[in-house]
């Protein structure tokens, strides 16, 4: 079984409806692809379909996954790479989310080539970054290059997006950041204005005051919009670290709250995994304090566990709150939404940062209804 994971351009040709790939400008470098099977047969039928769409490209082998990771890693950088499903070190679904998390292979589109008809495992691949599915039995000339095109079409569509993406966040950020500057100045005359009449207009005193505070919580709105538009985008270096150490740090952080409110909280953390060390810690701080926020009559109970997933980690949260309604548990992620409105100050915007941070880390997040009441939160942390 074979993934293709790849970054060219495709037509089709107006006459016979055949699908090639465009020619490279003169004086080109030639595309470079990077195979990585240990099955020397399947390794040569690649390279063969590939002299046929690419006439001279550059074909670099990888035995394993741990050597493929190397090449990328080492560059330059690779216009495609095949990669076989049972590999010595890897399965196919573990290899393609190391790979996404390179940069330059983020948004290179993949196609999984595989023997088995399977419904199953192609639906895993296309969820774990696969764009397109072609069997072997049908894997004629024709099909392999249709499948090229879907796949190609798809990721420049996904690049499309993230450029979107980009723009907007860098207006939404622009746009918080400029409303900053008014409203210090707001909240600083109402300051002063508070200072005259005091002893003069007891009533304007109060008014004053409260544009203060209005304007002191708009300001953390525009922060917490600040953190937002950013959040995740600035994921530094991914050293491997002790969840235990980050659990621990995250409950110190919050220990006032945690304290004022008579929370306890039990931890069973083991194991350890590449992250951006204080940005897994926010996630951590947001789900102890949504604990705190929209927890029930009785004292809050937290348990944070951690467990193997899929060559890394989850970690999970659960409490004795108020829980979140099943139509509502997908919602919560996005921005501005909350599950209890009425229930707690805030500004709807942690689960959003926090979803942003995992992401930008390869993992998931999403919530639960425990059956004995609360709500299960989850986050994925891919492996080393």
């Amino acid at each position: 079984m074979t993934f293709l994971l790849c970054r060219f351009d495709c037509v089709i040709g107006p006459a016979t409806g055949a699908f090639a790939l465009e020619r490279q400008p003169a004086g080109s470098e030639p595309r470079r692809f990077l195979i990585i099977d240990d099955d020397d047969l399947d390794r040569m039928v690649i390279e063969r379909k590939l002299g046929q769409l690419e006439p001279g490209a550059v074909c670099c082998h990888a035995a394993t996954a741990e050597d493929a990771l190397r090449q990328v890693a080492r560059g330059p950088a690779f216009d495609a790479a095949f990669v076989d499903f049972a590999m010595p070190d890897e399965d196919g679904l573990s290899t393609i989310r190391a790979l996404r998390r390179q940069k330059s292979l983020e948004l290179v589109p993949v196609i999984m080539v595989t023997g088995s008809a399977d419904p199953v495992l192609a639906a895993s691949a296309i969820i774990e970054g696969a764009d397109a599915y072609l069997g072997k039995e049908d894997m004629t000339d024709s099909r392999f290059a249709w499948a090229l095109v879907s796949a190609t079409e798809r990721a420049r569509l996904r690049r499309e997006a993230r450029a979107k993406e980009v723009a907007m966040r860098e207006f939404a950020f622009n746009a918080a950041h400029d409303l900053k500057s008014p409203l210090n100045g707001i909240t600083g005359f109402a300051t002063l204005l508070a200072k005259a009449v005091d002893g003069v207009s007891p009533q304007a005193r109060e008014f004053a005051a409260k544009i203060r505070t209005q304007g002191f919580k708009m300001a953390e709105l525009i922060d917490s919009m600040l953190d937002y538009a950013i959040a995740g985008e600035a994921i530094g270096e991914t050293p491997v670290v002790a969840l235990q150490d980050v659990v621990d740090d995250a409950i110190a952080s919050t220990r006032a709250a945690l304290d004022a409110v008579g929370a306890t909280v039990h931890v069973s953390a083991t194991g350890q995994v590449p992250m951006d060390r204080l940005q897994v810690e926010r996630v951590l701080r947001n789900l102890i304090l949504n604990a705190v926020k929209y927890r029930s009559s009785a004292p809050p109970e937290i348990t944070i566990r951690t467990r193997d997933e899929a060559g890394g980690m989850a970690v999970e949260i659960a409490d004795n709150g108020l829980g979140v309604p099943a139509d509502l548990q997908d919602r919560i992620f996005e921005p501005m939404q909350r599950a209890h409105q009425e229930s707690a100050d805030g500004h709807g915007l942690g689960l959003a940062i926090s979803r942003k941070i995992i992401n930008a880390h390869g993992g998931r997040i999403w919530c639960e209804t425990r059956p004995d009441g609360g709500s299960l939160f989850t986050f994925t942390l891919p492996g080393a």
